[in-house]
C-alpha cells in the first residue's frame, strides 16, 4: 500500500511550486501532518508557515503528510509527500490541528501508520508525537491521551528552544520531562491530572510530576519580526494558485464563541 500512497503524492508534487527538499542524514526528521486531506491542509496558511519555519532550521528536515484520500485510502500507509517515507520513520510526528472535527483523523493516521494510539503504549523506538495549532490552544484534552507533548502557542516563539532541547534517541521519559520544564508552552499530558465536575467542566488540573503547575501559551510580542506567506503554491487547494499573505493575527475583542479572539 506504500506504492498507492507514493502515486498519489507524485500527482501533488508535479503541480507544486516551492516544494522544499532536504537530505535526512544527520538531521532531525519531522513528518508534519495535517489531519485532513491534502486539499484542506494546503489551504492552511498556518500549516504552510510551520513547514517553512521548520525547514529554515539547518538541523531539521521537515516533510508534509496528510490523511490518505481516495479509493482504498483506509489501507494506505501514511507517507510524506516529498520523499514518500512512512511517517513512522521520522524522529517526530508533528500534528498541526486547526479544527476539533479533525481530532478523529489523528487516530486514523496513527493507526494506519502502525503507531500505538496511546502515548503510554509507545516506546523509544516510536517517533515522538507532538501537536499544536488553534484547536490545541483552545482544548487539547480530548486528544491528550494520544499526544506525547503539546506545544501551545505561536510556533515562532517555541521552536528555537524546542530544538535546543530535543535529542533523537534519548530516553522518552527524560526527554518529556526536559521539554515540560524547559520549553515554553510545552504541555505533557502524562505529567498532569485533570478532574471534572459532573457537567463536564474542569474541577482541578494539577501536576503529578515535578513540572510547572501551569502551562502558558506563547505569544509573539512583535509580529513585525516575521513575514508569513505561502511557502508552496499549488492548484490543489481552495485558493487555486493564489499566494497567501498574513496581514493580521488574532482579534482584540475576545468573543467567547470565536477562536480568533
Amino acid at each position: 500500500m506504500a506504492l498507492k500512497s507514493a502515486k498519489s503524492n507524485q500527482k501533488f508534487l508535479e503541480s507544486e511550486i516551492g516544494t522544499i527538499r532536504k537530505q535526512w542524514k544527520g538531521r532531525i526528521s519531522i513528518a508534519l501532518v495535517y489531519p485532513n486531506h491534502y486539499h484542506v491542509g494546503m489551504s492552511s496558511l498556518g500549516y504552510q508557515t510551520l513547514y517553512d519555519l521548520l525547514n529554515r532550521l539547518d538541523q531539521v528536515v521537515c516533510e508534509r503528510a496528510f490523511l490518505p484520500d481516495g479509493k482504498g485510502s483506509e489501507t494506505v500507509r501514511p507517507a510524506t509527500i516529498e520523499s514518500g517515507r512512512p511517517i513512522a520513520d521520522a524522529d517526530i510526528i508533528a500534528f498541526s490541528i486547526s479544527f476539533e472535527n479533525d481530532y478523529p483523523h489523528l487516530l486514523t493516521i496513527l493507526d494506519q501508520a502502525g503507531i500505538p494510539l496511546r502515548s503510554g503504549q509507545r516506546s523509544a523506538r516510536h517517533p515522538l508525537v507532538i501537536a499544536g495549532g488553534v484547536a490545541c490552544f483552545l482544548n487539547p484534552e480530548p486528544i491528550a491521551p494520544f499526544i506525547d507533548c503539546f506545544l501551545l502557542g505561536e510556533a515562532e516563539g517555541i521552536l528555537p528552544r524546542f530544538f535546543q532541547v530535543f535529542e533523537p534517541g534519548s530516553d522518552k521519559q527524560e526527554l518529556l520531562k526536559t521539554l515540560a520544564c524547559q520549553v515554553p508552552g510545552a504541555y505533557v499530558p502524562a505529567f498532569y491530572h485533570a478532574q471534572y465536575h459532573d457537567d463536564g467542566t474542569l474541577a482541578a488540573f494539577e501536576p503529578i510530576e515535578d513540572v510547572p503547575p501551569k502551562i502558558k501559551r506563547v505569544y509573539l510580542k512583535d509580529l513585525n519580526q516575521i513575514s508569513t506567506c505561502s511557502a508552496v503554491v499549488t492548484p490543489h487547494t481552495t485558493f487555486d494558485r493564489s499566494f497567501l499573505i498574513e496581514v493580521g493575527r488574532g482579534c482584540p475583542h475576545g468573543c467567547r464563541f470565536c477562536s480568533a479572539g
